[in-house]
Parts: structure tokens; C-alpha cells; sequence
């Protein structure tokens, strides 16, 4: 835990607090300059400032990030959708092995009631028109599902929703697959058909929660519970 400074009992070094102060100018700059361009980007720079600081930070204690420079990030982002690169282009290869390795004790991920009733009841498979669907480990939903106890807001923030999209859809439903062993579970490009404008490249939501997509996924493979209602 990073503890916060105390100014008064660095008051006989003003050198030093000149210099932390254009740090912090710098990083506001910084925040002003690529954080208007994609608001998953912003979120995520205020979020790493506030557990820099010592605030508050999210109450799950998964706060990933991908090995990427604020220009990797912002080049990317900057490249429109159905054209950014594949991951495998920017990001190491043992990077990439080590983060799909979380994924072998199964994959969930969260949706509304309603759309499941829509989406998935009446369907053999679930996922996107495009043979993708956003998952993370079951693992790291389970840490979810403690931490937020019953709080939409902190799904919403874990897992790169702007606030206020889980309201209104009659309640959520968790969904996990044990057995991946056949969904091609691979890191997202951006390219995905559910790839909102919160995505950040390297397999991170902007809550900093691991990431990737799978194949469409066999309906007879799944454990649905309901996780809350209205």
C-alpha cells in the first residue's frame, strides 16, 4: 500500500514538493490530453491516481493493467474499429500465455435479465453475430460478486460499462462456463462487435479487471444464477 506523504514534515524540502507538484501538472496534462478521447482511457488514468494518492480504491482487488505506454494505448484506440491491430503485434507472447492461463478454471461474465430472456432462452449459442463473446475468469467474478453484494454500480465499473447500464433490466444473471477448452479463448483486438467505447487494448477493462473473448458459446454448457432482481 502506497502511504500518503505528509507535507508538513517536508516542509524544510520545498525542492522536492516543487517537484512533486509538476509531476502531478504533468499527469493532469497528460489526463487532459488522452483522456478525452476515450472515456475507459480517462477513467482508468483517474482510477491509478487515486490509489496512487491513497484514496479510495475499487473494492475488488483486481486492478490490471496491460504493459503498454499511453501512446501504444492512444494510437490504437485512435484506429477505427475493424482495423486495429491484432494483439499479438504489441503485446509478448509469454504476456499473453500467462493472462489466458487464468481463464482455465472457467470463464462468466454479467448481463441483464431481460436480454438473457431475449438472447440467450430462445438460442443454442451465446455470444455475437461475429462468433465472439466478452468473458472474464470465474475466479475474478466470483472476488465481482463479493465485493459489489448486490451494488450494480460496482459491475458496471469492474467491467467497463458506463454508470447506469445495468439499471433497468429487470435484474442481472451471472453466467459460467467450466469447461473452455475448445472456445478459442483469445485476448481482444477491439475489433469485436462488443467492443464499447470503454475498451482499452491488452486485456484489461478500464476496471481493470482480466478480459478475453471466446467462441460462441454452447448454451447446453452453461450455469446460469440469477444474481439480483428489481
Amino acid at each position: 500500500m502506497v502511504k500518503r506523504t505528509d507535507l508538513k514534515e517536508k516542509s524544510d524540502r520545498p525542492k522536492k514538493r516543487r517537484g512533486a507538484a509538476g509531476i502531478w501538472l504533468l499527469l493532469a496534462a497528460l489526463l487532459f490530453l488522452f483522456g478525452t478521447v476515450n472515456p475507459a482511457f480517462a477513467e482508468n488514468a483517474a482510477s491509478d491516481s487515486a490509489v496512487v494518492a491513497g484514496e479510495t480504491a475499487p473494492a475488488w482487488k483486481w486492478l490490471g493493467k496491460a504493459p503498454l505506454t499511453a501512446e501504444q494505448v492512444q494510437a490504437i484506440l485512435a484506429t477505427p474499429k475493424g482495423e486495429r491491430p491484432d494483439p499479438s503485434t504489441y503485446l509478448d507472447k509469454k504476456y499473453i500465455e500467462r493472462h489466458l492461463k487464468e481463464f482455465r478454471q472457467g470463464a462468466s461474465f454479467i448481463m441483464g435479465l431481460d436480454n438473457y430472456v431475449m438472447f440467450v432462452l430462445t438460442r443454442k449459442f451465446i455470444g455475437r453475430e461475429d462468433n465472439t463473446c466478452f468473458v472474464m475468469p470465474k475466479t475474478v467474478c466470483d472476488d465481482i460478486a463479493k465485493a459489489a453484494n448486490g451494488n450494480l454500480a460496482v459491475y458496471e465499473q469492474a467491467l467497463g460499462f458506463e454508470p447506469g447500464y445495468f439499471q433497468g433490466h429487470s435484474g442481472l444473471v451471472r453466467i459460467d462456463v467450466l469447461d473452455v477448452a475448445d472456445l478459442h479463448i483469445r485476448i481482444p483486438s477491439g475489433n469485436e462487435a462488443g467492443a464499447n467505447a470503454w475498451w482499452l487494448p491488452g486485456g484489461y477493462t478500464s476496471g481493470g479487471v482480466p478480459e478475453a473473448i471466446s467462441d460462441l458459446i454452447p448454451k447446453s454448457r452453461i450455469l446460469v444464477t440469477r444474481l439480483q432482481g428489481e
